[in-house]
C-alpha cells in the first residue's frame, strides 16, 4: 500500500470515529457535529491520533492509538491510547463509554485534570481516574489523591480515596478519603463548597494544624469542624478534645467539651513576634548541629534547670 492509500485509510478511521461520537462528517479532518464528548455540548468534536484509528466492529468499539487528543471547543483530552465504547441503536451507533490511558490529561475552561488511566461514562457524566499523578485543579482549589478520584461532572461531586487533599488559599485538608463537593459560582468559575473527610483528618494552616478522625469544611464561610480524639497545635501549644471548630477566616480556634491543654512559654521577643509557622520553604535546608553547638545548648539547658525555669503550663476543663 501507497504512503498517500496509508494516509487515506487512516483518514477515513478518523472520520469514523468522529461518527461514533454521535455526529455527522464535515471536511477531510475529523470534525462532527452531535452530543458532545465531555460537556453535552453540540460543538465540533476533533480527533487526532499520530498512529491513525481503529475500527473492531466485533468489539463495539473505537480505538485511536499515538498522542491520541479529542477536542470539543474548550475541552481536550489527551492520552497515549483512547477508546470509545459503542451500542448499535436503531439511530445508529451510540457511543456510552470513553477510557483513555497513559498520561492522561482531561482540560476544561474551568479545570485541569491529570491520571494515568480514566473512564468516562457518558449517561451519567462520572469520571473515574486511576494512576499516578492523580490531580484535579481549579483556579481555587488542588485535589489530589493516590489510589482513585471519581467525579460526576454533573452533580460537581467528587470522591478522592487515598491520602485525599485539597489546598486552597495556603491552607490544606488531608485524610483517608473524602467527599467534595463543587458549585459554579456567579462568575462562573468552580469553587469548592463543601468537604466530608473521614479517616487521620489534618487541617494545616500558616499558624496551626489541627487532627481528628472525621471532619468538614464549608468553602464559603471557611469554617471547618474536626470530631472524634482532636488535637490543635499552634507552635508547642497543644489543646486535645472532643470537637474543634476552626474559623479559617480569623484563624480563631475553639475547641468544645472536655479540654486538655499544654502550653509552653516561649522565650526571646523574636520568637514572640514572629510567631509560628507551619510551612516547611524547600529552599531552608535543615543542617545537623555540630558537637559544639550540640554541648553549648546541653550546658544552657543544664544551667536553666539549676537556676529553674519556666514550667510547662498544662491546663485542663471540663463545661
Amino acid at each position: 500500500m501507497s504512503s498517500g492509500s496509508g494516509a487515506w485509510v487512516r483518514r477515513c478511521r478518523s472520520l469514523a470515529f468522529a461518527l461514533a461520537l454521535g455526529v455527522a462528517a464535515a471536511a477531510p479532518a475529523a470534525h462532527a457535529q452531535g452530543v458532545g464528548l465531555m460537556t453535552g455540548s453540540k460543538q465540533p468534536v476533533t480527533i487526532e491520533a499520530s498512529n491513525g484509528v481503529e475500527w473492531r466492529q466485533k468489539e463495539q468499539l473505537y480505538l485511536a492509538r499515538g498522542n491520541a487528543t479529542a477536542v470539543q471547543g474548550k475541552t481536550k483530552i489527551r492520552a497515549k491510547i483512547l477508546s470509545a465504547h459503542y451500542r448499535k441503536t436503531k439511530s445508529g451507533n451510540q457511543i456510552w463509554k470513553v477510557t483513555a490511558n497513559g498520561d492522561v490529561t482531561i482540560t476544561t475552561e474551568k479545570e485541569t485534570i491529570t491520571a494515568q488511566r480514566a473512564v468516562y461514562i457518558i449517561e451519567t457524566g462520572v469520571f473515574t481516574l486511576t494512576g499516578r499523578n492523580l490531580k484535579m485543579v481549579t483556579e481555587k482549589q488542588t485535589v489530589t489523591a493516590t489510589d482513585r478520584i471519581q467525579y460526576n461532572s454533573k452533580t460537581k461531586i467528587a470522591h478522592v480515596v487515598g491520602n485525599a487533599t485539597v489546598i486552597e488559599d495556603k491552607k490544606k485538608v488531608e485524610a483517608n478519603r473524602f467527599i467534595a463537593y463543587m458549585e459554579q459560582g456567579k462568575d462562573g468559575k468552580t469553587a469548592l463548597r463543601k468537604v466530608d473527610a473521614v479517616g487521620n483528618v489534618t487541617i494545616t494552616t500558616q499558624t496551626e494544624v489541627l487532627r481528628g478522625e472525621r471532619g468538614d469544611y464549608n468553602g464559603k464561610t471557611k469554617i471547618a469542624t474536626l470530631t472524634g480524639n482532636v488535637k490543635l497545635t499552634r507552635c508547642d501549644n497543644q489543646l486535645n478534645g472532643e470537637k474543634a471548630v476552626v474559623d479559617l477566616n480569623t484563624g480563631v480556634s475553639r475547641m468544645v467539651g472536655k479540654v486538655q491543654g499544654v502550653f509552653v512559654p516561649r522565650e526571646g521577643e523574636e520568637k514572640q513576634r514572629q510567631g509560628c509557622d507551619t510551612r516547611s520553604p524547600v529552599s531552608e535546608k535543615k543542617t545537623a548541629p555540630t558537637k559544639q553547638k550540640a554541648a553549648a545548648s546541653e550546658s544552657k539547658r543544664v544551667e536553666r534547670g539549676r537556676v529553674g525555669a519556666r514550667p510547662s503550663l498544662r491546663l485542663r476543663r471540663t463545661n
